[in-house]
Parts: C-alpha cells; sequence; structure tokens
C-alpha cells in the first residue's frame, strides 16, 4: 500500500506533525504500525495512525517510544466552526470502527485535537497534559526579553565564560544523557528509548530533519546535549541532558536559547515537547512559553486485560 496519501494528509492536517509521518513511524514501530486511513471521494481525508500489539487479550493500539502526538488526524474543514467539528466527529466515529476489534486504545493526541467529547461516547477517559511552546519567534529581542530572570543571566554567564553551542554527533549526545542525573528510566524503558533513537538518527538525519546540538566549555568539556526534531511548522526538543557537575556553566540555558534562534532562522516556533516532572516544567515555563494542552485518551475494552493492568499495579506498589 502506498503511503503517499497518508503523508499529504499528514503535511496538510492541524493535527499533524513530523511524529505521524510514515517515516518516522516506521523508525520507531517498523511493521507494527499502521495508518488507519479514512477515506471518501476517492481522497484520504482522516486517519488515526497506531502501533498494533497483540496479546493474549487482543489487539493494543497503542504509541511508540520517543512519539510524543500520535492520534486522530483531520483533513482541514471548509465551511466554519460548525462544519468542522460535524465533520470531526463524523470521522472519529468512522475511524473507531476500523480499530475495531481490540482489546485496548491509548493514544496521546496532538494538541490541535481539542475535542474529545466524541471518544467520551464509546467509552473512552481523557487526562489532559500540557506541552510548553513559542508559537511566535518572529521578535527574538521580544522572546528574549521575556524569558525569566535566572535564564537570560545564565545564557549571558555562559557566553561570558566561554561556552559555546555546536553541531554534535549522536555519541556525544549518549554520553551527555549517561550523566545525567534525572534519569530515572527503567533499564528497558530506557532500552527502548535508546534503540528508537539511534533508529530515528538513521531516518531523520539524511532527511535534515534533525538537529543535534551540543554546549562545550572553553576547554572543550561537554556541557550539555539536546536532540531537536524538525517538521514544517515547529521544532521539537525531543531528549537531551546535562553533565550533572557542570549544570551551574548556564551550558543548558545556552544550548536551549541557541536552539530557539534556529527554529526562528528557519521560520518555525518552538515546542518543548513538556515534561510533568516538576523540575524540568519549571526549567520549560521559564522561558516565557504557553502551555499547550493536548489529551491522552484510553479505553481497555477487554475485561481480562484491565484486571491484568489492576494486578500489575498493586503488585508495584507493594514492591
Amino acid at each position: 500500500m502506498s503511503l503517499q496519501p497518508y503523508d499529504e494528509l499528514v503535511a496538510r492536517s492541524p493535527q499533524g506533525s513530523v511524529f505521524s509521518s510514515s517515516w518516522w513511524l516506521d523508525a520507531v514501530a517498523g511493521d507494527s504500525w499502521q495508518p488507519n486511513l479514512l477515506e471518501a471521494g476517492g481522497e484520504v481525508v482522516a486517519a488515526w495512525p497506531t502501533v498494533v500489539r497483540t496479546t493474549r487479550f487482543g489487539k493494543l493500539h497503542v504509541g511508540a517510544p520517543l512519539t510524543p502526538f500520535l492520534g486522530p488526524l483531520f483533513a482541514p474543514s471548509e465551511g466554519g466552526e460548525l462544519r468542522r467539528r460535524a465533520n470531526d466527529i463524523k470521522s472519529i466515529e468512522l475511524l473507531l470502527g476500523l480499530l475495531e476489534p481490540c482489546a485496548h486504545v491509548e493514544a496521546r493526541c496532538h494538541p490541535a485535537f481539542d475535542y474529545w467529547t466524541p471518544l467520551s461516547w464509546h467509552g473512552f477517559t481523557q487526562t489532559t497534559r500540557y506541552t510548553w511552546r513559542l508559537p511566535e519567534l518572529g521578535d527574538l529581542e521580544a522572546v528574549f526579553a521575556r524569558l525569566r530572570e535566572n535564564i537570560r543571566r545564565e545564557v549571558r554567564k555562559a557566553r561570558k565564560s566561554g561556552v559555546t553551542v555546536v553541531p554534535g554527533s549522536l555519541e556525544e549526545l549518549e554520553e551527555v544523557r549517561d550523566r545525567t542525573a534525572e534519569r530515572a528510566d527503567r533499564a528497558d524503558v530506557a532500552a527502548a528509548n535508546l534503540a528508537a533513537l539511534r533508529s530515528i538518527e538513521a531516518a531523520a538525519a539524511p532527511r535534515g530533519a534533525r538537529t543535534i546540538l551540543v554546549a562545550r566549555g572553553a576547554d572543550g568539556s561537554l556541557h550539555a546535549a539536546g536532540y531537536f526534531v524538525h517538521d514544517a511548522r515547529y521544532t521539537y526538543y525531543l531528549v537531551g541532558g546535562s553533565h550533572e557537575e557542570l549544570r551551574t556553566s548556564g551550558g543548558p540555558s545556552l544550548l536551549m536559547w541557541h536552539a530557539i534562534e534556529l527554529a526562528a532562522e528557519q521560520g518555525r516556533g518552538f515546542d518543548f515537547e513538556g515534561s510533568m516532572l516538576r523540575s524540568v516544567e519549571r526549567f520549560f515555563r521559564s522561558f516565557g512559553g504557553v502551555p499547550a494542552p493536548y489529551s491522552v485518551v484510553r479505553r481497555t475494552s477487554s475485561a481480562g486485560l484491565r484486571m491484568a493492568t489492576a494486578l500489575k499495579r498493586t503488585a508495584r506498589s507493594v514492591l
């Protein structure tokens, strides 16, 4: 099956992003993802890309590692807000039919998916989370002025002490992440994310869809590193880290500001790909962006899977 119609929908959909591109999903999910296309009049009008896992309870439609947004995609609608909502509701109910039968569906939806009520009619629950964004970067002086004072101070301090931000390698990024104090991933999650990142690098680098930046001290030491991916609308901070013993150099702040400057040069907004961790949220919020809410929706149809999940959670809490 040709995925060109799907990728064309991703490019024009308000909910489309680099994370729903076919090449991205090929990288992070291989053959286990499917686009779940909805066609009308010979045209693809909606899709719900999912990663499919088969279990003893049935099929699970879930997300993929290092893929923050993956949910329903709709073609732009003409005819005003009422027409758009009606079309989206109709599309959602038809898309759900493409996912059946299944034991579980879960998706972290794009911020532009802003109305989940039709899913509630079909037994879904929803959690609101946030990412921090700088949607307009036309006036960088004004953007810099909105940074929290301690971030502006760290950027100036880093520059004064000779810290520079330059293109880096995946190996340098991995080295810095290994030294990052906040890394609290379980071993299996960390291994999956590392494998996904290496696959993303193999696909994104030749497409010019990523930038790796490192902050170096005057002596050449690595202070911080970040991996950023791009689509036509935004630059996203995907993963990064900083050397615990060198964190007070201001390197992490300078690196992030440099990435924002690059996004502005390329005519994109900047998305911090938000975190619910308190210390990380505070750092992202300090750059003066706006919180963009997004929905995590889920439904477990299998009674057996619900019971198994509850037992697993109980065992973890006891341990």
